[in-house]
């Protein structure tokens, strides 16, 4: 994995700025649990899969806080 370059930094500030932080961390939350629905099915990864879906909850535990910004 790497850092975001500077353009993808950019973007997401963008992004931030139109939607919201609540809407960009509901969006991650849900790609993390797509992503660990894949791996269980696909790769049959389950500590993978696991990760993810922690991650998904972990994320989707912050939306309720960044509600407004």
């Amino acid at each position: 994995m790497r850092d975001l370059t500077l353009d993808e930094t950019h973007a997401l500030e963008r992004i931030l700025d139109k939607a919201g932080l609540q809407a960009v961390l509901e969006v991650l939350s849900e790609i993390c649990g797509a992503k660990a629905e894949h791996v269980e099915s696909n790769w049959q990864d389950k500590a993978l899969a696991r990760r993810w879906a922690m991650l998904e909850g972990a994320i989707g535990c912050l939306v309720p806080n960044a509600q407004g910004l």
